[in-house]
């Protein structure tokens, strides 16, 4: 009987702090910015990176996603009313000039553009579709 009483209280322990770091872990979601080119290049490529995107939210629970595209910042992936609006236009070309602009000085712990590798940034890490 002893072993059981003990057994039980491992139990309670481990079932007491993984509640405790899900609560703490979804409280302090660390911030993640994702661009995405909308250029007129990147259109056919839409899908994939559709789908890059469902796969990191998946797998990034903990973590605060904030969309935006080349030519602007949509807000928290978790908001948005559909991951729709990430693709409903394309027009232009890629500049770099405009991602420092909208984001430039937003405080994000990893960066994502998403693209077709023709734009490297420092700091950014660059999928390539």
């Amino acid at each position: 009987m002893k072993y059981v009483k003990i057994f039980a209280a491992f139990i309670l322990l481990h079932a007491v702090a993984w509640v405790a770091t899900h609560v703490y872990e979804n409280s302090n979601k660390v911030p993640v910015l994702v661009v995405v080119d909308t250029s007129f290049s990147m259109k056919p490529k839409f899908p994939k990176v559709r789908q890059w995107i469902d796969d990191y939210e998946q797998q990034n629970r903990y973590k605060k996603i904030l969309v935006g595209t080349d030519k602007a910042l949509l807000g928290n992936l978790d908001e948005l009313p559909s991951k729709d609006m990430i693709f409903r236009t394309s027009f232009g070309k890629l500049q770099e000039s405009n991602i420092k602009r909208h984001y430039g000085q937003l405080k994000a712990k990893e960066k994502f553009l998403l693209s077709d590798g023709s734009l490297t940034l420092p700091g950014w890490d660059t999928i390539a579709f």
